[in-house]
């Protein structure tokens, strides 16, 4: 539900290769799955896993037998491809080069925090994000837990409706070049060098390891928080499993349903083993904290587990990431000059204090960072 991976692509209106998860639904959309044989009920290419429980190397699938290779490769092409080219050609968007003094990539709440705090200190400020609604994480945690956020949101609203931030959604950062950022979205791309750029990328949820992790009704917590703040419900009965030492979401996520009247879901602190079904989960394994497992059946799973930093943008901008414990590291502070990490990115505690004291040493510091040059 935010960008973050190829499992929703799908051709829109004759386009391929569209992230569903990423554009409003509207009247009259047509909408076609990509490499597919069947349909959603009857997946012909589900055959697969039970001929090749173990996987299957494609690559090496009837090597040497005359003729056969040649066909399979043909079809590991088809199955495997980005879609068909699109039904119309689409014509070349308008572009430009230019400057700007503040930009901040990510409209979560350390995002949201960074641009408050620079347009405080006099600093024009624009904030780009790629999706649907201003938020991020803040906006996932439901229920009696948002009232941490409720704050920020408003005094971010607030400063937008009045013009002291810029807010592109549905906008996105493709690339940092040597201090120039890559901005695509709306009718126009551009290149853009800002004095003082933001990153607040966020982190990808996690979906661990276990058997059957990709059947439909398997959702992150935070998914399934910003769905829950739209008035979206996943599933009739709802298993919450959260990962030792996590719980923000899927916690704030299980009370908030338990409190609009939602009897069915079970909150468990645990890793999950496994899930079981086949077009969805019918039911699911957890490991407690302690070792007993617990084996319950349900139509949706939420995952609460330990989140990765979004750590794209901070490589191409020249930041020395490292790796620990399974997972990336962004380091916080000044990565280069003008260039500066916040939130969770670099491991900041999803906490509105936290990210508010943050932002500030960071507007502070990048106002020195400007005076130096």
């Amino acid at each position: 539900m935010r960008g973050g991976c190829d499992g929703c692509l799908a051709r829109v209106d004759g386009v391929p290769n569209v992230m569903t998860c990423a554009i409003p639904a509207r009247d009259q959309m047509v909408i076609e799955s990509q490499n597919s044989l069947g349909t959603r009920t009857t997946d012909l290419l589900r055959a697969t896993d039970w001929f090749f429980p173990q996987g299957v190397n494609h690559h090496e699938l009837f090597a040497g037998v005359p003729g056969l290779r040649s066909a399979m490769q043909a079809f590991a092409e088809r199955i495997t491809g980005l879609g068909r080219i699109p039904s119309v050609v689409a014509q070349p968007k308008a572009a430009c080069r230019r400057t700007a003094d503040v930009l901040v990539i990510g409209a979560g709440p350390s995002g949201m925090a960074a641009a408050l705090a620079c347009a405080k200190r006099g600093r024009s400020v624009e904030v780009i994000d790629m999706s649907l609604q201003r938020g991020g994480g803040a906006r996932a945690v439901v229920g009696r837990a948002s009232d941490e956020w409720s704050p920020l949101l408003s005094e971010f609203d607030d400063a937008v409706s009045k013009g002291g931030v810029k807010l592109r959604l549905q906008t996105v950062v493709a690339g940092i070049f040597h201090g120039e950022l890559l901005v695509v979205g709306g009718e126009a791309t551009e290149i853009v060098r800002p004095k003082t750029t933001v990153l607040a990328c966020g982190a990808h949820d996690a979906l661990p390891a276990f058997e059957n992790n990709d059947i439909p009704g398997i959702f992150s917590a935070r998914a399934a928080g910003w769905l829950f703040s739209n008035g979206v419900s996943i599933g009739d009965s709802v298993v919450v499993a959260c990962s030792p030492g996590e719980g923000l979401f899927g916690v704030a996520y299980a009370e908030a349903l338990k409190a609009s009247g939602h009897e069915s879901v079970r909150l468990v602190h645990g890793d999950v083993v496994s899930a079981s079904g086949s077009s969805h989960v019918k039911q699911v394994t957890v490991r407690k904290v302690g070792g007993e497992e617990l084996t319950i059946k349900a139509d949706a799973l939420v995952v609460d587990a330990p989140r990765s930093p979004s750590y794209e943008l901070s490589v191409q901008a020249g930041v020395d990431v490292g790796f620990e414990n399974g997972r990336f590291r962004v380091p916080a502070g000044s990565p280069s000059k003008g260039i500066w990490g916040v939130g969770e990115m670099v491991g900041t505690k999803l906490s509105r204090v936290d990210m508010q004291a943050e932002a500030a040493r960071v507007a502070e510091a990048s106002l020195v960072d400007q005076s130096s040059e």
